[in-house]
């Protein structure tokens, strides 16, 4: 046990590693099963909380029943005062655009999403059917300009639409015929195939514990079950059983929480803490955004394709919905709040960001306009004050054990200061109490103040100023998700181990085209000073684009002796592609922490360079004695699982099967080499691990134990 506990803590500060290894687990209590009724059963388009008597209202429907209309109809612009939501314009001619922009089709109002008018057409469920009714026939997607008409019914132009009508609607059609000359992308969840007739599983947070329906990211859960994935059971409700023999597609993917059948009649066990609750929020704040997001690839992690086959997508908050899951699944859940040591707050502020922002002209927090960043900010602020009146545990410690992720490119520098007493967990460490925004994209600029005379006449800074981006005293940088496919080229997954022929490496967006404070300037510098000095000729430190720098980007990774960690708009996981492969970071980027860096002694497996120390990176990395290289790859090796996650069953299985996708055939030379221990639960601590040791920490300072 000491031994093992000793290999597992290696390259840790402190004892917060040994602690969590070392601690008594305690006896599991029965899964308390709330007795509240709601209000007309939630009519049919909700999930009844029965620890509350609250409904959980479905996209398209609102009230204490779930039987008001909430429409978000698609539309061609935002609204600029007042609080009614645009709908559809009188023709295709009339100027202006958003995504929801539905040329000739039918707009889905429940959600935002436009179908074809057609034979293959939608057709909305009638006006006498209960609420919650989804459809009479779902129809092909007509999603975005590359899908709609360039003319109206007179010939007219559309200036925000690119298809010939013909290929839309006539007799060969995408929305007539079974087999049409044009095709539109299947980009809308549910559905895949050439002409997105198939049907598929959708993406919920553990798929509804297999307990559920999944639709557009809400699960619309079996009789007496409920919460986030339904792993919930009211009182007096049968226990019935998963359904995953008729889903076999979901054993990748679906988890039994571990508390979920704690119930009286069955033995308890024993758990480790931490203990962590989900705060069932309303679903405006999570599964809402899931399913207004309409791009099935964007606010997931996972998707499902043709077949219901799972597939991981490349969204870059993929953290967001992953680590919602990962607690989800996790043993360390708890579904009785008395018994938790934290309380996990679920709002999907990027998912909003981007891609559900602007869609319509629904929903914004509250107003249209920018910057993004405010409506986030927003939205977290009234997901606070909702804590602080509707559930009574955040004022027992004035939120000092509640948990938020902010996954978006500047952390939380734009979070509202109510939520500051709070864990907060993101990517970005910067430490100035004086901070501006670094972004140099104007709509995530949170140095904006977006006076509004209508709206936010004394604009909207005020909600957030007083504190720092990060406090490594109670905050956390955690490692970005990285999925499996970035990292089986890598040695440290079984891999060849090569030689490592290059000094330095860096391949990405060096701010050619982007505004000067992009970066806070480094990536622009370095380029510039590789170029003009020649680095790549003299040094072989390749620094530069896709252009400048050919070759697999793993490979590229996996050869380099060194590799450059520096900010884009923000975080970029740059410190997590180099250590999954091998290679040793070199930071450059003053008063910023880097992930876990207040856990593992950086000194040990990373070179920091002051960025006035830029022009001097050749002869720093060059005085750098071979002994030292090799103590600090050592470094490395010790730690580099702790910036990987493989809690997710799905992660452990792409782990060992992406090599055979025929669609990766660079990949397939690996696929043998992988080391199954790599994906063992007994074996090194990852990510989500890591984060547990560090609550656990919290826990017993917390209470003095």
């Amino acid at each position: 046990m000491e031994e093992d506990i000793s290999r597992r803590c290696r390259g840790t500060k402190g004892k917060f590693c040994r602690h969590y290894w070392e601690q008594t687990p305690i006896a599991a209590s029965p899964a308390p099963r709330g007795s509240q009724q709601c209000p007309n059963d939630c009519s049919g388009a909700g999930v009844c909380n029965a620890d509350t008597g609250r409904c959980a209202c479905m996209a398209g429907w609102d009230g204490g029943d779930c039987s008001v209309r909430d429409e978000r109809p698609c539309t061609n612009t935002w609204r600029t005062t007042g609080t009614a939501v645009m709908k559809a314009p009188a023709s295709l001619s009339e100027p202006g655009w958003t995504a929801s922009r539905c040329g000739g089709g039918v707009c889905d109002t429940n959600l935002g999403a436009c179908y074809c008018n057609g034979t293959k057409g939608h057709v909305p469920a009638a006006p006498d059917t209960l609420p919650g009714t989804l459809f009479s026939q779902r129809g092909r997607p007509m999603i975005l300009g590359q899908c709609n008409p360039s003319k109206d019914d007179d010939g007219n132009p559309t200036d925000w639409a690119f298809v010939d009508p013909e290929l839309l609607y006539g007799s060969q059609g995408w929305c007539e015929a079974d087999e049409p000359v044009h095709h539109c992308a299947c980009l809308i969840d549910g559905v895949a195939g050439p002409t997105c007739d198939e049907p598929t599983e959708m993406f919920c947070p553990n798929q509804c514990s297999g307990r559920g329906e999944c639709w557009f990211g809400f699960c619309r859960c079996h009789h007496g079950w409920y919460g986030h994935d339904c792993a919930q059971l009211a009182s007096g409700a049968p226990i019935t059983g998963r359904l995953l023999h008729e889903a076999p597609w979901l054993e990748d993917v679906t988890v039994e929480p571990s508390v979920s059948d704690k119930l009286p009649e069955k033995d308890a066990g024993l758990r480790m803490r931490p203990l962590i609750y989900m705060v069932e929020l309303p679903p405006i704040y999570n599964s809402r955004m899931l399913q207004y997001r309409i791009h099935k690839d964007t606010c997931t992690w996972r998707g499902f394709d043709s077949g219901n086959a799972s597939f991981i997508t490349d969204w870059t908050y993929q953290i967001e919905p992953a680590l919602h899951e990962m607690l989800l699944q996790s043993p360390h859940r708890t579904l009785d709040p008395e018994a938790a040591d934290f309380f996990y707050v679920p709002v999907y502020t990027s998912c909003f960001i981007h891609p559900v922002y602007g869609w319509a002209d629904t929903p914004w927090f509250h107003n249209p306009g920018s910057p993004r960043v405010m409506h986030a900010a927003t939205m977290m602020l009234e997901a606070k004050r909702w804590l602080e009146t509707e559930l009574p545990y955040w004022n027992r410690t004035g939120g000092r054990d509640h948990i938020w992720l902010i996954s978006h490119d500047e952390g939380s520098c734009w979070a509202p200061s109510e939520i500051r007493s709070s864990i907060i967990l993101s990517h970005w460490g910067r430490k100035a109490l004086d901070h501006e925004s670094y972004s140099a994209y104007p709509f995530d600029n949170y140095s904006d103040n977006a006076v509004h005379p209508e709206w936010r006449p004394h604009g909207w800074r005020h909600i957030i100023e007083g504190h720092p981006c990060y406090d490594p005293d109670k905050d956390l940088i955690i490692p970005a998700f990285v999925p499996p496919a970035r990292i089986v080229p890598s040695p440290l997954t079984g891999a060849r181990e090569d030689p490592r022929p290059l000094l330095l490496f860096f391949r990405g967006d060096v701010g050619l085209n982007r505004r000067p404070h992009y970066s806070r300037g480094i990536r622009q510098r370095i380029y510039a000073l590789s170029k003009e000095q020649r680095w790549r000729e003299k040094y072989r430190i390749w620094i530069g684009t896709k252009e400048d720098t050919p070759g697999g980007y793993s490979e590229l990774l996996s050869s380099s002796k060194f590799c450059l960690v520096v900010p884009g708009d923000g975080w970029s996981p740059r410190a997590e592609d180099a250590m999954l492969h091998g290679c040793v970071p070199v930071v450059v980027n003053d008063g910023v922490d880097q992930v876990f860096e207040t856990l593992l002694d950086w000194e040990e497996f990373a070179v920091r360079i002051p960025e006035r120390e830029m022009e001097f990176l050749p002869e720093i990395l060059l005085s750098i004695s071979p002994s030292r290289l090799q103590q600090l790859q050592k470094g490395v090796r010790r730690v580099w699982h702790r910036f990987m996650y493989r809690a997710l069953p799905l992660l452990r299985r792409e782990l060992l099967s992406l090599g055979a996708v025929d669609e990766q055939p660079e990949l397939g030379q690996y696929a043998s080499q992988i080391d199954p221990r790599l994906l063992a639960q007994v074996g090194e601590d990852d990510a989500l691990t890591t984060l547990m040791q560090w609550l656990y920490e919290r826990m017993k300072q917390e209470a003095n134990i």
